[in-house]
């Protein structure tokens, strides 16, 4: 069995309820919810054929629907990376109706476990803190730096 393979049986569905208003799903949304949702959400715009490649490279993810239309996501999550060395989570996001709620925290358990679970000793995972969400993320563990080392600064390139 290749990592890939393992990767992949992690990802199959599995929901829980939660509040009894909603449940959550491990599973990868569809093209359109992602898309959809970041636009609700005030994340960039992302393309459909990126959306497409990106989300078939999703290592773990986490949707939040409610129990009353499960195929409807209002919350999601997501972990990249390369399997092993390095990991980032993205695309953490709950449409405005539904937030305050503790939706955020939900997808953050999902995504802490799952690296409990599965980032080996060495690893490291990141993620990009937008407004006061550094206070969520610090609740997991998190803490803010500009690089990795005290010598390092973090940089982006966006196309």
């Amino acid at each position: 069995t290749t990592g890939r393979q393992l990767l992949c049986k992690i990802l199959q569905p599995l929901e829980t309820t939660i509040m009894g208003e909603y449940i959550i799903i491990h599973a990868t949304p569809s093209v359109e919810d992602y898309i959809s949702v970041r636009a609700l959400t005030g994340l960039t715009p992302k393309t459909p054929k990126a959306a497409n490649v990106g989300l078939a490279n999703t290592l773990f993810a986490v949707r939040i629907a409610q129990s009353s239309s499960p195929n409807t996501t209002v919350g999601m999550g997501r972990m990249i990376g390369d399997g092993g060395c390095f990991f980032q989570i993205v695309d953490i996001a709950v449409l405005p109706a539904h937030q305050g709620k503790g939706l955020g925290k939900m997808i953050m358990k999902e995504l802490k476990d799952w690296m409990d679970n599965n980032v080996p000793e060495s690893g490291t995972v990141l993620l990009f803190a937008d407004g006061r969400t550094n206070e969520l993320y610090k609740q997991f563990g998190f803490v803010e730096t500009a690089g990795l080392t005290p010598s390092s600064v973090g940089m982006a390139c966006r196309f």
